[in-house]
């Protein structure tokens, strides 16, 4: 798969028809099923998240703003910072059989969706996130992950190799304390990774980031 955050991609529906036109909209039940399971169960910080990507340019297709419409009203959803839609989770807008309106900031031949699981965490004033919080977070994002995918499924997700954190600006480093141990990590793209091992041996310790969390999200084994 080569979607947008493929690792973490947990089911995918094309979008009909070239997305020109606009608003683009979108059936409030694609996205009421998934935040139904959610609902479920508690999760802690771990969440969902949806994304539109362009497949064949491999960019996202992002919207300036979006709305919900049912019942002849509207009312206001969230485009967050990083392209992700938040929609509000109402069993009467499903049962109205709902629209995502979105106001598209660029037009795309085709657009898919992307359901995906992450998590938010809080950094200090100077920019320290505890490593603790970092596992505590991968465990309830493992608990969405074997939701998602139900009964049988979840014996056949892949394991995580570890966290990545998504951080603005897009280039930079963060530091992994404990005590006298100090190690650098250095990241791309807005994109760090830590692996499983690298946890374990700064658990108890914290993660300091020369700049701000966005999300969190589980980096899966390959293949």
């Amino acid at each position: 798969m080569t979607l947008w955050y493929k690792p973490l991609i947990l089911a995918g529906a094309l979008l009909p028809g070239a997305l020109m036109a606009q608003p683009l909209a979108l059936d409030y039940g694609t996205f009421y099923g998934h935040m139904k399971t959610q609902a479920k169960g508690d999760f802690g910080r771990a969440r969902l998240g949806f994304y539109l990507m362009d497949p064949e340019k491999g960019e996202p297709c992002l919207a300036q703003s979006a709305r919900i419409h049912s019942d002849n009203r509207d009312r206001p959803a969230v485009v967050a910072e990083d392209g992700g839609l938040i929609l509000p989770f109402d069993e009467q807008v499903y049962l109205d059989k709902g629209k995502v309106l979105l106001e598209m900031a660029d037009r795309h031949g085709r657009c898919d969706l992307s359901v995906q699981v992450m998590a938010e965490l809080a950094q200090a004033e100077d920019g320290a996130v505890t490593v603790s919080d970092l596992l505590g977070a991968q465990a309830e994002m493992q608990a969405l992950l074997d939701k998602m995918a139900g009964m049988i499924g979840k014996h056949f997700l892949p394991g995580q190799a570890g966290v990545r954190l998504s951080i603005t600006p897009a280039s930079g480093h963060a530091y992994l304390r404990k005590g006298a141990q100090q190690l650098t990590l250095p990241w791309q793209g807005g994109n760090l990774t830590i692996d499983n091992q690298q946890l374990a041996d700064f658990e108890g310790g914290t993660l300091v980031v020369a700049g701000r969390l966005v999300r969190l999200t589980p980096w899966l084994h390959k293949g």
